[in-house]
């Protein structure tokens, strides 16, 4: 019997051992599996970036093969549907939909997958409308219906050449330059090569603003507060020899340098130093060859952007004192005179035969002519923006981005799952609020891919479908400027300018089933003179029937029904941000100190002593649902700062989150949680959302792979959902494009 007994107690040892090697390399094969399913994941995401969807569902669809019915491979599936959607296949787009939620009904992605079925739908009804709209840039060339000009497609770059992601700021050009022989674009720090071969950097140190020397030959670019020039070949656009510091600083921001004609001076704009007893703010030139000086401009208004003639005998910049102006000036300084107001912020450029000096405003280039006084206006159609001349100067080039830097709302399960977009091509701005009934969001944007016109509040459904802009049908004395429904949605406040550069406020009903102002406007606050935007110096009290507004750097409260305004604080100190609290009771608003240091207090909102609550910047604070107190971020601890008494609870502790800060406070409407934007360890300002529980401080992960800069948080009122104020570049086509069009048909087309 022993014999026995010692045979079964062996055969279950070795079982034990068994199972434990059995264990122990099960989850080395699992550990391998999702690392394989993660790579595969990374690259499906990168290549749904770049619009290559055929690619991205292969690589997808390997994440389902190799980990099957776990999160990854459900999230997997979910983005195999937006692949489709995106690539215009909607019936395999709701299949795949239909799909995952009949699979894992109980899924936290199911939420997001339900609302994409019903875009799916919409979008499909919608096909043929889409189609006749489409670019008409598939033909080669776009005829303006405006003025008749033709515009030709010159280049077309895609894949991994496709780099120029943010192009031209609008009103100031110059982020790309072509190569004197055609040959080569400069971006930033990369060199984009027209043959379609890859892109490269032009050399291994920071470099900003850079531009071509008129024979190609050099560089020159700014590094840190310095000017540098680096010798390239113009043949291949690499550097033929070392780096040199022409200038080493001060020299901060601005816009690039300008090349003389003949390649060996810069003119530039020169940042004070008081050191060296140099005001900040003329235009100075530096010579290429040794590095010395010569200050061009006197005045002491704040001068930039200048740019040589083609002769090279003049210099022609930018002064801004209570108007912008554009000035001309002879190339050693002497004899400045003013030649136009453009009327917005620009800098001016010439055109190649020196007869005429080019700007852009809201989309449209203008042309001044420098022998008649004469001025043109240039619109163009889906081909871009202008960036530069062709070699020969004959023509002006345009280059359509593939991607678009947009401001826009996004919306996240409580429970998990990816985002979704909600102002589809309408920029959203900063601030937003969700309906009473949880299903559309209402904030403020322009229409079109260039913030174009028309501006004003516009209603987003969750659901999906255009948004719709709020028609203001209102008689008051000036262009009215929507900016803040009011939180149950029944009224909006705008503002009116007045010749004196102050505003009006007002408030006026509105009904959202309708899209339109539906009464008359009260005004509720005369000759304003807020702060540095409005989002910073008004907001709506919790039950709609006061604005807390900053009125020269004070706190007032305006009744919405015209009553008398009432100012609540008087410091030396300028006041920004006012919040309510949830019970409309108290006030809080942050107070900056010489423009440095700032500081929390909370006042009544019936007037009284304020209480100084924490050092915490603005983003950095939220009411608690109970207006007891404030959520404050110090000292890397998320506590509840009581506003009477001294017991402060403690929530939770950033580096227990792996975090190294938060922001964004906004407490669920159930009090029980806390969602925030984290600036995590290693992603750094593109941190995810967390979502913190207000009892033991545990955190849950939203969004890990938007990349985006998060800010903004809302809660919808059921609790459901929330949402965010989202920017950075979005690929909107599969390929950017230069556009070409001659000077003169231009100049003839435009003078009829």
């Amino acid at each position: 019997m022993k014999k026995i007994a010692l045979i079964r107690l062996t055969i279950c040892l070795i079982l034990v051992i068994l199972l434990v090697i059995s264990a122990s390399t099960l989850a080395d094969i699992a550990l391998e599996t999702n690392t394989k399913a993660e790579k595969y994941f990374e690259k499906a995401n990168e290549l749904l970036r770049r619009m290559d969807y055929e690619a991205a569902i292969a690589e997808y669809s390997k994440v389902i093969n190799i980990s099957s019915n776990s999160k990854i491979a459900k999230d997997a599936q979910y983005w195999i549907g937006q692949s489709h959607f995106r690539a215009g296949r909607f019936d395999a787009a709701k299949a795949t939909f239909a799909k995952l939620i009949e699979q894992y009904p109980a899924s936290a992605i199911v939420p997001v997958t339900k609302l994409m079925v019903g875009r799916v739908e919409q979008a499909k009804e919608n096909e043929e409308k889409r189609r006749a709209l489409s670019d008409a840039s598939d033909k080669g060339y776009i005829i303006d219906p405006e003025n008749g000009v033709k515009y030709t497609k010159t280049v077309t770059f895609a894949g991994k050449n496709d780099v120029i992601v943010d192009t031209i700021d609008s009103n100031k050009l110059g982020f790309v330059q072509l190569s004197p022989n055609g040959k080569f674009l400069l971006y930033k720090n990369l060199v984009v090569p027209l043959d379609g071969s890859e892109s490269f950097e032009l050399v291994d140190i920071s470099a900003t603003r850079c531009t071509w020397s008129p024979d190609g030959k050099n560089v020159a670019f700014h590094s840190g507060d310095a000017i540098c020039i680096v010798p390239v070949s113009p043949e291949t656009g690499r550097p033929t020899g070392p780096v040199r510091k022409l200038l080493n600083g001060p020299y901060k921001g601005g816009c690039k340098v300008s090349w003389s004609p003949d390649g060996k001076k810069l003119a530039f704009r020169r940042t004070g130093d008081k050191e060296r007893g140099i005001l900040g703010g003329d235009i100075w030139t530096l010579s290429v060859k040794d590095g010395s000086l010569s200050r061009i401009t006197r005045d002491p208004h704040d001068e930039f952007g200048p740019k040589w003639s083609p002769d090279g005998k003049s210099i022609v910049y930018a002064m801004r004192r209570d108007r912008l102006s554009f000035w001309l000036i002879s190339a050693d300084g002497e004899s400045p005179r003013k030649i136009i107001e453009p009327g917005g912020r620009c800098i001016p450029f010439w055109s190649p035969d020196g007869k005429w000096i080019l700007y852009t405003l809201e989309g449209k280039i203008h042309l001044f002519g420098l022998d008649d006084n004469r001025k043109l206006t240039v619109s163009r159609r889906a081909v871009g923006k202008f960036f530069s001349w062709s070699p020969d100067g004959k023509k002006m080039l345009f280059y359509r981005r593939s991607y678009r830097y947009k401001y826009n709302i996004k919306v996240v399960s409580a429970s998990g799952g990816p985002p979704l977009d909600i102002g589809k091509q309408i920029t959203l701005y900063p601030v937003h609020l969700w309906t009473p009934d949880s299903k559309m969001i209402i904030a403020a944007g322009a229409a079109g891919e260039y913030e174009e016109p028309p501006y004003g509040i516009w209603i987003s459904p969750l659901s999906g479908g255009y948004p719709a802009l709020i028609e203001m049908d209102v008689s008051v004395d000036g262009e009215p400027f929507p900016f803040a429904v009011s939180p149950n949605a029944k009224k909006l406040a705008f503002s009116v300018k007045r010749d004196d550069g102050t505003e009006d406020l007002f408030v006026v009903p509105i009904s959202l089933v309708n899209a339109r102002t539906t009464g008359s406007a009260v005004k509720v606050f005369e000759v304003w003179r807020g702060g540095p935007a409005w989002n910073l110096s008004v907001n709506w009290s919790p039950d709609d029937t006061k604005l807390a507004i900053i009125h020269k750097e004070d706190l007032w409260i305006a009744p919405t029904n015209g009553d008398k305004p009432i100012q609540i604080t008087d410091t030396p100190e300028m006041e920004l941000i006012p919040i309510w609290s949830p019970n409309g009771k108290m006030i809080s608003y942050t107070i900056y100190f010489e423009g440095i240091r700032a500081g929390l207090y909370v006042v009544p909102a019936s007037g009284g002593k304020a209480t100084r609550m924490s050092d915490a910047f603005s983003k950095n604070f939220a009411w608690s649902p109970d207006s007891k107190g404030i959520t404050v971020v110090s000292d890397g601890i998320i506590s509840i700062a009581p506003v009477a008494g001294s017991k402060i609870q403690q929530i939770a502790k950033l580096k227990d989150l792996d975090l190294k800060s938060v922001f964004s406070l906004r407490w669920s409407p159930d009090g029980r949680h806390i969602a925030c934007v984290g600036n995590h360890t290693e992603k750094g300002d593109a941190g995810p959302i967390f979502v913190i529980s207000a009892q033991g401080g545990k955190a849950t992960t939203l969004v890990p792979n938007d990349t985006t800069y998060k800010y903004g948080l809302h809660w919808s009122p059921d609790g459901k959902w929330i949402s965010y104020n989202s920017e950075g570049p979005v690929k909107v086509r599969p390929e950017g494009t230069m556009w070409a069009a001659d000077f003169e048909e231009i100049v003839k087309k435009a003078s009829r």
